[in-house]
């Protein structure tokens, strides 16, 4: 929100002189340290006047009453001048308003404490050091990460309040920065931009640093072709499965097999096994490992018969409660049955080339139907997967933040409630912004490959909001996926949205700006005040500011007439 704060003086005793009786121009100039600079000061009528200045003073002219008086200097070296134009007896004065500018020698980032490396997830302190400017009151700091396609996103923006400092002083500004595994390759820097209003250079003139590069380490998420769930392959054929994972330092690789056999071979993320026999069935995990953590994988792989039988179709994804069928069919007639907890059949007492498996509503999670010849020499296992979509999914805080902070960190947690299989569930973390793009923050898949039947899952994730996430929306999605013969699109279902509140310090922007200003005895003065911030504590403060300074200025202003009067 913003904080408008606007105070209207009327009758304002700050100026030392009558309404116009003199007049400088031009009234405010801004002028580069060692240039040249020069005002006039004119009367409408004739006066003795001059100017009282450390650099390019005039005396009073003697006793020759003139209109105008130039204030001249060839190089304006007087960091903190204030050139005045006065009239014989002190009863006239106008002073020049100047801000007298230098550019940085440098500007430059760091780590206020180098990260080798930095880890995903970590908080890290940037500091931007803008060496040898003036006016630093009027320098502005802002901290950029560009992506490793080149976009810039801008970080932050600070500017210090020492509108009284007029010499080149250094200053050093500090950012809080949290990176993520897509900040890998990215790079940071800071840039000065000295703002010296309207009578400055334009564009105001700014300075790059240098940048720093993003090197973010990252434990192991798994990639894996045909994927982390069940599969089947016949006796004799080549079994060949590929591990791979996304991680930073790249991950090693271990398997764990369900037996060693001389036609078993491992290489880093491949396992291969030649001339497959039933013996080779069982679970095939794959451990991805970095010095962060790891990630694993499982296949269920099951060998069958080579090819006496044929089940179609060969595998099933079957909502629970729905019907569903398969035919067991054979080159030549046999004597077949179907052994299964839900629509067994018996042994044919009559030879056959097809039999039939059907459910009306399947309801068994664990159901393994297995088609059979007489006397066992021949089997083949339909594979089914049971499913069920989650009767809600919710996001909520762990601990509730109130209020939420920039820069602070916050666990989130999403929760599905029974659902199955819970090892083909999919959650994603989504921040959807004020304008309602939405922006993909991680996505978590839990090892459960073993269990079948309904389940709860908890999914966490820790977040880190900034001041541009103030309005925006937070919420997590569920998306079963059950492979090639599951529901296509996949199923998903979103949660409730999380409204961001986020608290941080104000940023001030002003008009005119934070910089000098004159005003004519018996005018009006109206300045606004305005600043990013989430809450109101500082506007009694800010009020109480404005008018112990304009009380200051009235009383000075009474002395300052008073001492020249006498003098």
């Amino acid at each position: 929100m913003e904080i408008v704060i606007l105070v209207s003086l009327l009758s304002l005793y700050c100026d030392f002189t009558d309404a116009e009786c003199l007049v400088v121009s031009p009234a405010r100039l801004v002028v580069k340290h060692g240039d040249p600079a020069s005002s006039n000061c004119s009367s409408d009528t004739p006066v003795e006047m001059g100017w009282e200045s450390t650099q390019g003073g005039v005396g009073l002219t003697d006793n020759k009453e003139v209109k105008i008086l130039n204030w001249r200097v060839d190089s304006l070296t007087d960091w903190k001048i204030k050139p005045s134009c006065f009239t014989d007896g002190g009863q006239c004065e106008k002073q020049l308003d100047i801000t007298v500018y230098k550019l940085p020698d440098s500007v430059s980032i760091s780590y206020r404490k180098y990260p080798d490396p930095m880890v995903e997830g970590h908080q890290y302190l940037l500091q931007c050091l803008v060496q040898n400017i003036a006016p630093i009151g009027r320098l502005r700091v802002t901290f950029y990460k560009v992506n490793t396609t080149g976009e810039q996103t801008e970080l932050d923006t600070q500017q210090k309040a020492k509108d009284n400092i007029k010499t080149p002083e250094n200053g050093t500004y500090t950012l809080h920065f949290t990176p993520g595994r897509d900040d890998d390759g990215a790079q940071l820097l800071c840039s000065a931009m000295l703002d010296l209003g309207p009578e400055g250079p334009q564009p105001p003139p700014v300075m790059d640093s240098n940048r720093l590069n993003i090197n973010v380490h990252y434990k192991p998420q798994i990639t894996m072709s045909p994927g982390c769930f069940s599969m089947s392959i016949t006796e004799g054929d080549t079994l060949s499965l590929n591990c791979s994972a996304n991680g930073n330092p790249a991950p090693s690789y271990n398997w764990l097999l369900p037996q060693a056999d001389p036609n078993t071979m491992e290489e880093r993320s491949v396992v291969t096994i030649t001339n497959i026999a039933k013996s080779h069935s069982g679970d095939y995990t794959c451990f991805a490992i970095n010095p962060l953590g790891n990630s694993t994988c499982t296949v269920n792989v099951e060998v069958t018969d080579a090819e006496c039988l044929v089940v179609s179709p060969a595998r099933l994804v079957v909502k629970h409660g729905d019907p569903a069928s398969s035919n067991c069919s054979s080159d030549i007639p046999v004597e077949m049955g179907w052994e299964a907890f839900q629509g067994g059949v018996g042994l044919t007492d009559k030879e056959v080339k097809i039999l039939n498996w059907r459910v009306d509503s399947l309801t068994d999670w664990k159901i393994k139907p297995s088609c059979f010849t007489d006397g066992g020499q021949c089997e083949k296992q339909l594979d089914i997967t049971v499913y069920k979509l989650p009767d809600s999914v919710s996001i909520s805080y762990r601990k509730y933040p109130d209020p939420m902070v920039e820069g602070h960190q916050y666990l989130l947690q999403c929760l599905v409630q029974n659902i199955a299989p819970i090892g083909r569930l999919r959650v994603t973390f989504y921040k959807v912004s004020a304008t309602g793009e939405q922006t993909e923050l991680d996505t978590r898949q839990k090892a459960k490959d073993n269990i079948k039947t309904p389940e709860n899952g908890t999914y966490t994730l820790d977040f880190t909001p900034g001041r541009d996430d103030a309005g925006a929306q937070l919420l997590c999605s569920a998306m079963l996926d059950l492979g090639p013969e599951g529901p296509q699109p996949p199923p998903v279902m979103e949660s409730n949205r999380l409204n961001i509140n986020v608290h941080y310090k104000p940023q001030i922007t002003r008009s005119p700006g934070c910089f000098s200003m004159r005003i004519t005895e018996g005018d009006t003065l109206s300045l606004a005040c305005s600043a990013n911030v989430d809450y109101l504590p500082i506007i009694a403060g800010l009020a109480s500011v404005v008018i112990l300074l304009v009380i200051s200025c009235f009383i000075y202003s009474s002395y300052y007439k008073h001492t020249r009067m006498s003098h």
